[in-house]
């Protein structure tokens, strides 16, 4: 019986913009995507029994088809029509229903590691369609790198890698559902930014330049409803980090740092506030 162990890294969002609601409810956005260096751990685990077994960590995990793990499975399963049995063992370390993308980015391992453990052979373009099967973030946690996803988030651009960029992490200890920030757009006040300037600095490899033009339309409301997300914000900058915003739907604050001791002095005064605060860096 064949096993894996996977790292799940999580995601940040350094530029969003929702443009608008298309005509089948879905939103058309602009991403800009960067995977860092805070991860969940997944087991894979081949079973005799014909089954689909899912284990987590934390209890606030559902183990049934909710979990996007459970849906990679059981879509592989499925489709290649697969008869052996899995059992699926989830180490949560990326805060659950934060802007992280940790369930999206443990339905992309999961992907990956059966195509491997099973000798699939299926290349990016058709895991990308059964990621897309599962949610919108799952196509970028397969490919990763610094990258502009356009359409509904499934369409990408290669950016240049960034410099070694040290950003803390900050969760205020509560969800905020994709589901509900997308309901609550503020069609008055989103898409007027198409990241221009953000992209520049990347280009450019200017690091304060990046910080200084971060962005995310999802700040213009969910923070009206968790005040935390604001105070996060501002405890970060007046610390001494160069810039800062939620990434995603929330309710996570990132902040990027000037370097590793600028980030370490305010990963530990937001750690006194907000226990779930990490120090990560940038991933190739």
């Amino acid at each position: 019986m064949k096993k894996i162990c996977l790292q799940a890294p999580a995601k940040i969002n350094l530029g969003l913009s929702i443009l608008g609601k298309l005509a089948s409810g879905y939103h058309e956005v602009k991403f800009i995507f960067q995977q860092v260096s805070l991860f969940d751990r997944i087991w894979l685990q081949e079973i005799p029994k014909d089954e689909i077994r899912v284990f987590c960590n934390q209890k606030d995990v559902p183990l049934n088809q909710v979990n996007t793990v459970y849906q990679a499975a059981m879509l592989i399963k499925k489709t290649m029509k697969i008869k052996t049995g899995l059992a699926l063992n989830i180490e949560k370390n990326i805060p659950v229903a934060a802007g992280l993308g940790g369930g999206s980015t443990d339905a992309a391992q999961t992907l990956l590691g059966l195509n491997k453990i099973w000798n699939l052979g299926l290349n990016t373009k058709d895991l990308l369609k059964f990621g897309l099967k599962i949610g919108m973030d799952v196509g970028y946690q397969l490919v990763g790198g610094t990258k502009l996803a356009t359409h509904l988030g499934e369409k990408f651009q290669n950016l240049p890698s960034l410099p070694k960029i040290y950003f803390v992490l900050s969760n205020p200890g509560f969800d905020v559902s994709t589901k509900w920030a997308y309901q609550h757009v503020d069609y008055s006040q989103v898409g007027k930014k198409q990241l221009e300037e953000l992209i520049s600095g990347i280009k450019e490899g200017d690091v304060k330049k990046i910080a200084q033009n971060l962005h995310n339309d999802f700040e213009f409301w969910v923070p009206n409803f968790y005040p935390a997300v604001l105070k996060i914000k501002k405890k970060m900058i007046q610390s001494g980090a160069l810039g800062a915003i939620m990434s995603g739907s929330g309710p996570t604050v990132f902040g990027i740092c000037e370097n590793y001791n600028a980030a370490l002095k305010t990963a530990e005064i937001l750690k006194k506030d907000y226990p779930k605060t990490y120090l990560v860096e940038n991933l190739p």
